[in-house]
């Protein structure tokens, strides 16, 4: 089984998981078009994404999994602590995507579509938007991708938080098995071996401390 996505935090949940259903996962990080088109085929098995990053008639939901903080992140200098400051800046967003916010609503924010995460912060980093939108972990894990570090960009402001899940094809040639996958992941769930993937989760970002009174 495959899948495509967030890094060191998918790679350990699925090596987990892997035990639970007592069957060998094959994890392939791919680019968010080519999952979407993979799971589409059948090419890709599973995967752990938002509900709204995946069509439903793509691919069926299994399981939550860990809950992911959304998050706005500028250059270091920009200071953001309301709504206000938000209104008038140009937001780099993943096509498809969505913040899972009222800033998706708001047509006072200029919003400029990338292919992906890695483009939304090269955009960022020559000037040409002001903030990005994405979870720590993506943004932790990209910085290096466009020659940046956590010291190059400002204070993250809190969106929102929201669960991750594993979802599976519906073109997949094990969709028979949804059961089996879906039992698998509860079992994880409820296992010691889920606080061990969440300590995972905590170390990927460190650096990337947020307000969380920020929610709106």
């Amino acid at each position: 089984m495959n899948q495509g996505g967030m890094g060191g935090v998918t790679v350990s949940y699925f090596k987990r998981l892997s035990k639970f259903l007592d069957e060998p996962i094959e994890v392939v990080l791919v680019p968010r078009q080519r999952l979407l088109r993979g799971m589409k085929k059948g090419t890709y098995d599973l995967t752990i994404t938002f509900q709204d990053y995946l069509p439903e008639e793509f691919a069926t939901p299994l399981e939550p999994t860990i809950m992911l903080d959304k998050m706005l992140v500028g250059l270091k200098g920009l200071n953001i602590k309301s709504k206000e400051d938000i209104e008038g800046l140009r937001l780099a967003i993943v096509r498809g995507a969505s913040t899972g916010s009222w800033v998706d609503q708001n047509k006072a924010i200029k919003k400029i579509e990338t292919a992906n995460f890695t483009e939304a912060l090269w955009l960022l980093k020559k000037g040409r938007v002001d903030v990005v939108t994405g979870t720590e972990q993506v943004i932790h894990a990209s910085l290096p991708k466009v020659g940046m570090t956590t010291g190059d960009i400002g204070t993250p402001y809190f969106l929102s938080c929201k669960h991750v899940l594993l979802m599976l094809s519906n073109a997949s040639p094990n969709f028979s098995k949804k059961v089996k996958i879906k039992n698998a992941a509860r079992e994880l769930r409820h296992s010691p071996e889920w606080e061990a993937l969440l300590e995972d989760a905590k170390t990927i970002a460190p650096d990337l401390i947020h307000d969380f009174n920020n929610h709106n």
